[in-house]
C-alpha cells in the first residue's frame, strides 16, 4: 500500500519537502498523523504513535468512504452524481477523473454546457485563469478536499498533522494555498478549536513513500 509506506515516511521528511497549508508549525510528537491525497484515486493511510516513540501505519480503503456534501452546491453535486453511480464515495470527486466529475457536475447546475474532457485541462485552465468555470471548479475541489482532511483527522485522531500527498497537490500548490482548503478543514462546528491545532502541509518530496519504506527496512534489520 503506497499510503502506507507515505505514512511511514511523512515524519523523516525534510521541512524543505514540505509546504504548510495552515495551522501551527508543530503538531502534538505523540498523536497519530493522518496522510491522504487525490492522484488518479485517493488514497489514507494514518500513523498512530504513543508516548514511548512506537509507531505503528494503518493502510486503509478510506478513499471509498461515502462523500458528505458540506453546503447547497455540493447536495445538488451529489444527486447529480448519484444518477451515475449508486454510491457516491469521496474518490468520484476527489481524484483526476473526480475533478472531470466535478466540472460537469457545477456545469450542469449553471445551466452550461462543458465539452472538456480531460481533467488536465482544467487545471490549466484554472491556473491561468482563477475566475473562469474551470477555477470554481478547482476551488470547488479544494474545499472539499479540505473537508475530507478535516473529516479524516477527526477520524483517526491526527492531531500530529494531515499531510497531502499525490500528484495533484504539488501541481496546485498555489491555487490550493489561495483555496478554501484550510477554512473547510476547520469547519468542523464545535471542534473547530481542535482542528486549528492541527498543522496541514503538503508533500513535494518525490520518493516519500521510498523514505516510508525504507525507514521500515532499517527498523526490520538493525
Amino acid at each position: 500500500n503506497d499510503f502506507e509506506a507515505l505514512a511511514w515516511g511523512a515524519p523523516v521528511i525534510p521541512e524543505a519537502e514540505l509546504a504548510s497549508l495552515g495551522g501551527p508549525a508543530e503538531g502534538d510528537p505523540h498523536a497519530a498523523i493522518a496522510v491522504l491525497g487525490p492522484g488518479t484515486g485517493f488514497g489514507v493511510s494514518a500513523l498512530v504513535r504513543d508516548a514511548s516513540g512506537a509507531a505503528v501505519a494503518m493502510p486503509s480503503e478510506g478513499g471509498h468512504a461515502c462523500f458528505a456534501p458540506g453546503d447547497a452546491i455540493e447536495d445538488e453535486v451529489l444527486r447529480i452524481l448519484r444518477r451515475r453511480y449508486d454510491r457516491v464515495s469521496i474518490e468520484r470527486l476527489i481524484c483526476g477523473p473526480g475533478l472531470l466529475n466535478l466540472h460537469r457536475a457545477l456545469a450542469e447546475i449553471e445551466g452550461r454546457e462543458t465539452h472538456i474532457d480531460d481533467p488536465a485541462e482544467i487545471t490549466a485552465t484554472a491556473l491561468s485563469d482563477p475566475n473562469s468555470p474551470c477555477g470554481a471548479t478547482l476551488a470547488r475541489f479544494c474545499a472539499i478536499l479540505g473537508a475530507v482532511a478535516g473529516d479524516i483527522a477527526l477520524t483517526t485522531g491526527a492531531r500530529g498533522g494531515v499531510y497531502i500527498a499525490g500528484g495533484i497537490a504539488p501541481r496546485i500548490l498555489p491555487f490550493l494555498k489561495a483555496s478554501p482548503f484550510r477554512e473547510r478543514f476547520e469547519r468542523k462546528g464545535r471542534f473547530q478549536p481542535y482542528m486549528a491545532a492541527i498543522p496541514t502541509r503538503v508533500i513535494l518530496h518525490k520518493h516519500a513513500a521510498l523514505l516510508g519504506a525504507a525507514r521500515v527496512a532499517f527498523a526490520a534489520y538493525s
